[in-house]
């Protein structure tokens, strides 16, 4: 099977993806909207994101290819609409050492009560610390699995155990195990009742997403 027909035959797995990550069709072309763009942009992203999986289609992973280029989607809709819903624009002119003292911080929006999606806001904060504790945090989550390593990253978002089972679709009992065992694997002397969490992590409105490995 050639990669384009492997696309047509995948297409259907965008509109699977929106509706499982805005709840419908009508739902996602509203957040598009507030966040400077349409449903046919949320689609197009999609389409780019299936279509680059589908060239570099390995058949090893038939049985596991639906659900992982779906989740591969949903995270690069959300990329998408966080970068299309900055309120600010960086000039051309200003330079590098003026760049690397922005940071973007994540800022919940909140519209019927409920979290949609999230905008940013700049702070003076030195970029270079930030990649570093990214690149160490990724050093050390390299011994997890995929699902360990999405849970930690909830939970240095802030995000409780009853929230990330409901976000993931599991057991709540099934995250906590994971979740400690995650620990675990990164740190063979954690101790779940007596050490919170790995992270430090600041919240602006609801959440903050920075994460802070302590180490």
């Amino acid at each position: 099977m050639t990669a384009e027909e492997l696309f047509e035959e995948k297409k259907y797995l965008v509109i699977a993806a929106i509706k499982q990550q805005f709840g419908s069709i009508a739902r996602a072309g509203q957040i598009a909207e507030i966040n400077n763009m349409d449903l046919d942009d949320l689609i197009q992203v999609g389409h780019l994101y299936l279509w680059e999986h589908c060239v570099n289609y390995d058949p090893k992973r038939v049985d596991t290819f639906n659900a992982y280029v779906m989740k591969g989607m949903k995270w690069a809709m959300s990329d998408e609409l966080h970068l299309k819903g900055t309120p600010f624009k960086i000039s051309r002119r200003v330079g590098h050492e003026e760049r690397n003292k922005m940071n973007i911080h994540s800022i919940d929006l909140h519209r019927d009560e409920e979290t949609v999606s999230e905008f940013y806001a700049v702070s003076p904060i030195d970029v270079e610390k930030e990649a570093i504790l990214s690149i160490e945090f990724e050093e050390v989550t390299s011994v997890l699995e995929e699902k360990e390593k999405s849970i930690i990253l909830h939970v240095g978002e802030g995000y409780t155990t009853e929230e990330i089972a409901r976000k993931l679709e599991m057991k709540k009992s099934t995250v906590q195990t994971r979740k400690t065992r995650a620990f675990l694997k990164m740190n063979p002397d954690y101790k779940p009742l007596k050490q919170k969490s790995f992270f430090l992590g600041k919240r602006m409105i609801k959440r903050n997403h920075q994460l802070g490995l302590v180490i």
